[in-house]
C-alpha cells in the first residue's frame, strides 16, 4: 500500500515538473456564440453586484472610504488653481475624475455616479482577467476557452477571505484581493493586470517563447502606458509589481551569466528598455510622494521602516491565521503544483508579487498617527490579486487535463470547492445575499 502511494506520488511530481504545454488536454467543442453569451451574462452580473455594493456604501450612515472618495470627487473643478489644490490632496485621482464627469456632465446624483463608475471599473477588470486567462489557456491547450476564462474571471471578481468565526474573530485582520470599500484600489486592478500581461510577454519574448497577449514590437510601450494608468488610479499595484519584476530580471541575469539557457546580452537589452518604459510611471509616483508628503495633506509624514509585522498586528493578533484564511486556495494550489509556479513566467510573477506585497506590508508604514492606517496593505492585496489569478489558471489547466483516475478527479473537485468557498465568503462579506436570503 505504501509503495503504491509512493509510486503515484512520484508520477504526480514528475508530471507536475512539466510545463503546462507538455500536458495532454481533453478536446472540447463549445460554440463561440454560447461562450459569448456566458461572458456577457457574467459581465452583467459583475456590473450589477458591483453597483449594488458601491451604492450601499455610498448611502450608508457614517463616513468610510467609498463615500469619502465620492464626496472628494466633487472638489475637482476645471479651474487650474482649484484643480491643483485638490490634486495635492489626492494625486491618484483617475476614479474621482470619472465620477466628477458623470456627476457634472451627465447630471447623475453623486451616489449613482460613484456606483456607476465603480461598476464599470469592475467590468473592465473582469474583461482584462478574461483576456489573461483566455490567452494562457489558448497558449497551453491550443483551444479557445472563452467560457472557462469568463467563469474564472467572474470568480476572481468576488473572492474574499474565508468565513470561519470559530477560527478567528470574524474578518478581523483578513485581507482580500477585492476590498470593495476602496474604489481607488479596485480602479487600478485592471491596469495592473494589463501591466503584468505586457511584462509576461516581454519575459517570454527574450526567453525565445511566443508572446501570449500582445503582438508586434510595442510591448514596452504597452508596459509603460498601462503602468502609468495604474499609478494614476493608485500607485500601490506598481509598488508591488515593479519590485517583483526586478527580482525576476535579476534571476534571469544570473541565469544568463552562467550561460545556461539565456543570453546575458538578451536579458540586458530587455532590462534597459523596461527601465526606460517605466520612467514616466516612476516619475509620477515620485511626484505623488513629494506632493502628498511635502506639500499636500500628509505634510510631516514619511515612509518609515517598522519592526516586522508591527503594523499587521494592528489588524490581527494572529498573522498566520490572517494569511491562511485570506489565501487558502492559492496556497493550496502552490503546494500541489510547485512545478507550475517555478517553471512558468506567470507562476513566478504570481508568487513573487505576493511575497513582495507581504514584505512591504510587514516592514513599511507611514510615520506618526498614520502608521495604524496600514496603507501598505494595499500592496499585499495587489499581490493577492495576481497570485489568485495565476492559481485559477493552474486549476483550469488541471481540470482540462485528460482524466488520470479518481484521485485526480477528487483533487479537482476539492480545489474548485475551495475557490467557490472564497467566492461565497467574499459575497457574504459585502452582504450581497442580505436582500435574497
Amino acid at each position: 500500500m505504501i509503495k503504491k502511494i509512493r509510486n503515484k506520488l512520484s508520477v504526480y511530481l514528475k508530471e507536475n515538473a512539466m510545463v503546462p504545454s507538455q500536458a495532454h488536454y481533453e478536446e472540447s467543442a463549445s460554440s463561440t456564440q454560447s461562450s459569448l453569451v456566458i461572458c456577457a451574462g457574467l459581465a452583467v452580473l459583475v456590473f450589477v453586484l458591483y453597483y449594488r455594493i458601491a451604492y450601499a456604501f455610498c448611502t450608508a450612515d457614517g463616513l468610510q472610504d467609498m463615500k469619502a472618495h465620492a464626496e472628494f470627487a466633487l472638489n475637482f473643478y476645471l479651474n487650474p488653481k482649484v484643480f491643483f489644490q485638490t490634486w495635492l490632496r489626492v494625486p491618484h485621482m483617475l476614479w474621482h475624475l470619472i465620477v466628477k464627469f458623470f456627476q457634472s456632465r451627465a447630471h447623475m446624483p453623486l451616489e449613482a455616479a460613484a456606483s456607476f463608475t465603480f461598476a464599470w471599473f469592475g467590468v473592465f477588470s473582469f474583461a482584462v482577467t478574461v483576456w489573461f486567462l483566455y490567452g494562457l489557456l489558448m497558449a497551453y491547450t491550443g483551444q479557445k476557452k472563452l467560457a472557462w476564462a469568463s467563469l474564472g474571471s467572474a470568480s476572481l471578481s468576488f473572492v474574499g477571505p474565508l468565513i470561519m468565526e470559530w477560527f478567528s474573530d470574524g474578518y478581523m485582520g483578513q485581507f482580500t484581493p477585492n476590498p470593495m470599500h476602496n474604489p481607488t484600489h479596485m480602479a487600478t486592478k485592471g491596469f495592473g493586470l494589463l501591466t503584468m500581461m505586457a511584462g509576461i510577454d516581454i519575459i517570454r519574448k527574450y526567453r525565445g517563447q511566443e508572446t501570449v497577449f500582445f503582438k508586434g514590437r510595442r510591448l514596452y510601450l504597452y508596459f509603460g502606458l498601462f503602468s502609468f494608468c495604474s499609478a494614476l488610479a493608485k500607485p500601490t499595484f506598481m509598488y508591488m509589481l515593479l519590485p517583483a519584476g526586478v527580482i525576476i530580471i535579476l534571476l534571469d541575469f544570473l541565469e544568463g551569466a552562467r550561460k545556461k539557457t539565456l543570453s546575458l546580452k538578451v536579458v540586458w537589452d530587455a532590462a534597459w528598455k523596461l527601465a526606460v518604459a517605466t520612467l514616466p510611471t516612476c516619475a509620477y509616483i515620485l511626484t505623488e510622494y513629494v506632493a502628498l508628503f511635502f506639500f499636500g495633506k500628509e505634510q510631516g509624514i514619511s515612509v518609515v521602516l517598522t519592526k516586522p509585522l508591527e503594523v499587521w498586528h494592528f489588524f490581527s493578533l494572529n498573522v498566520p491565521k490572517s494569511i491562511l484564511l485570506g489565501m487558502f486556495f492559492p496556497i493550496w494550489m502552490l503546494l500541489t503544483n510547485p512545478g507550475y509556479f517555478y517553471k512558468t513566467t506567470e507562476g513566478r510573477l504570481g508568487i513573487l508579487g505576493y511575497l513582495t506585497g507581504v514584505l512591504e506590508f510587514s516592514v513599511l508604514a507611514e510615520s506618526g498617527s498614520r502608521k495604524d492606517a496600514g496603507n501598505f496593505a494595499w500592496c499585499m492585496m495587489a499581490g493577492m490579486t495576481i497570485f489568485f489569478a495565476v492559481s485559477v489558471c493552474r486549476l483550469m489547466l488541471s481540470t482540462m487535463q485528460k482524466k488520470r483516475g479518481a484521485g485526480h478527479a477528487a483533487y479537482v473537485i476539492f480545489s474548485w470547492f475551495l475557490l467557490f468557498l472564497h467566492v461565497y465568503s467574499g459575497l457574504s462579506l459585502y452582504n450581497v445575499f442580505a436582500g435574497i436570503l
